[in-house]
């Protein structure tokens, strides 16, 4: 009996080899993390309202109220981090790495004025601070190394 051989042979580009850089997989896992961050605080200051009030519309203000506000903390997280990921997966694209920075822009002001206005205990800002900078500034460099030099 013969041996059965193919008649095309596998491509080993085929595989699903990451085309971004250990930088894109870094900033997904820190947007992760932020993002379940601003959740577990919803969750636990929605579990606080939930000791005290007893009616249902007491609960459903105070739903609305942490994981409303919280959205635009967790949101905005979620959706870098998304790009951050497709960056590793399959490469970084020019109008998402610009999402990336107008969705963390107002954070970086709000964190400025947390850390540097507000009587908010520092433990508090400079993480948010530290996290929205460097989220940033990756999709700053990785803007940067898809656009062409001008010079």
């Amino acid at each position: 009996m013969e041996t059965i051989v193919p008649i095309i042979k596998a491509d080993k580009r085929q595989t699903s080899q990451p085309r971004g850089t250990k930088a894109d997989l870094i900033a997904a896992a820190l947007a992760s993390v932020a993002a379940l961050t601003a959740f577990l605080y919803s969750s636990v200051f929605f579990i606080g309202f939930l000791e005290n009030d007893t009616h249902l519309w007491g609960v459903a203000s105070a739903f609305l109220l942490c994981f409303g506000v919280g959205a635009f903390a967790y949101v905005p997280a979620i959706i870098t981090a998304r790009i951050a990921w497709l960056a590793y997966k399959k490469g970084a694209a020019k109008t998402a790495l610009i999402w990336a920075i107008g969705l963390l822009t107002p954070w970086i002001i709000l964190a400025i004025i947390l850390t540097f206005i507000s009587d908010m205990p520092k433990i508090y800002s400079l993480p948010i601070l530290i996290t929205a900078v460097l989220l940033t500034g990756w999709a700053l460099i990785s803007l940067r190394k898809l656009t062409p030099n001008n010079s």
